[in-house]
């Protein structure tokens, strides 16, 4: 007798038995893979979510220790005990912080305060070198960078010295009066000494369609510089007022760091750009150069024959990315816009911004 007679079973049922047995055996598997699947997802949701908490208690407590501020340095050459920052000042001036995928960069104001602070903090650091490449961007952003280069003059008596790369105009060059001596690249191009509110005015568009603008303010002037309204006299007599006022801020700016005449900058604050070599026949820069001429006048001015050259920099770690992603899964982030983007959506802030770059980055 054979073994399937003996178990009672049929040829025909047996084979059917492993089919269905094989059948379930596929399934099975595929429902633990997808179970695993969502346990793990469950399981890491969980510990970025206990991460974020870490984290936010971390930032809580720890905003006193500077060390977890400090950007990383990375030698660029030299040798020695002493040291010499490069700090560097890249893209638009601007208040906001950027966002991306999962790194959330600080504003550029709180990088240079930063690592200004860092500077002066370190005993070995004895001179300063930004590296500035930027088209300028917020009067406010643009004032408080000056500002703080002006505090940490003041505060550690040690030197700054710009070098101005691709770039450095209106609120970049606004920026680089502070320092003691700028050195520009041949092909720089600096200058646009100015201001700029954006007004775009499509009244007659709309009115050619007929379309109406019904909006209700309290008082006459509370729609100034509305893109639905044909502007009165009046209206841009004081947008000019204030215009005027953030002009002779950047003049004086650049008057006292460059100790120039007043009339003589408002000469050649007409907003033009310059290159390197016409800022320097006009004064607005003290020499033309490379990034190691640049060097050798920073260690001139601090009195060093030799240094070791550092260039700050923000590495991002595992720890950034770990909290940087549980704060994106689990908190409401407020939206956020650099510059460009809030001049693409209409914004009418007055910038010290060279309107020649290319605000696609």
């Amino acid at each position: 007798m054979t073994d399937i007679q003996h178990n009672n079973v049929s040829p025909g049922a047996g084979w059917q038995s492993v089919y269905m047995k094989k059948r379930r055996g596929a399934g099975f598997w595929v429902a633990v893979g997808l179970a695993s699947f969502f346990f793990l997802c469950t399981l890491l949701l969980f510990v970025l979510f206990i991460g974020s908490l870490v984290l936010s208690k971390a930032v809580i407590t720890g905003t006193t220790t500077k060390a977890k501020k400090h950007a990383a340095e990375t030698v660029i050459e030299g040798s020695g005990e002493n040291k010499i920052a490069i700090i560097p000042i890249k893209g638009i001036l601007s208040n906001e912080s950027a966002e991306g995928l999962f790194i959330e960069k600080p504003s550029i104001v709180d990088v240079v305060k930063q690592q200004l602070e860092q500077a002066a903090d370190d005993t070995h650091v004895k001179a300063v070198l930004l590296e500035v490449d930027s088209p300028g961007g917020g009067i406010t952003a643009s004032d408080i960078i000056y500002n703080q280069i002006i505090k940490f003059k003041a505060v550690t008596q040690k030197k700054v010295v710009v070098y101005m790369q691709d770039i450095a105009a209106s609120g970049g060059y606004y920026i680089s009066s502070a320092a003691d001596t700028i050195v520009a690249h041949p092909t720089t191009i600096t200058g646009s000494i100015g201001v700029i509110m954006p007004l775009i005015n499509v009244a007659e568009l709309i009115n050619r369609y007929g379309i109406k603008d019904n909006s209700i303010a309290s008082g006459n002037l509370k729609e100034i510089g509305s893109p639905l309204k044909q502007m009165t006299a009046d209206e841009t007599a004081i947008l000019k007022g204030i215009i005027d006022e953030m002009y002779m801020q950047f003049v004086t700016v650049v008057s006292t760091g460059r100790k120039l005449d007043i009339e003589a900058v408002k000469k050649i604050a007409d907003g033009r750009i310059y290159t390197g070599k016409q800022a320097f026949e006009k004064g607005l820069v003290d020499q033309l150069g490379y990034l190691e001429d640049a060097i050798n006048v920073t260690k001139k001015l601090a009195g060093l024959t030799e240094a070791t050259i550092v260039r700050y920099e923000k590495h991002y770690g595992l720890t950034d990315l770990f909290g940087l992603m549980s704060k994106k899964l689990f908190q409401n982030n407020t939206i956020k816009l650099d510059i460009s983007q809030f001049q693409e959506q209409g914004d009418t802030r007055p910038v010290y911004l060279w309107n020649g770059y290319s605000m696609k980055e």
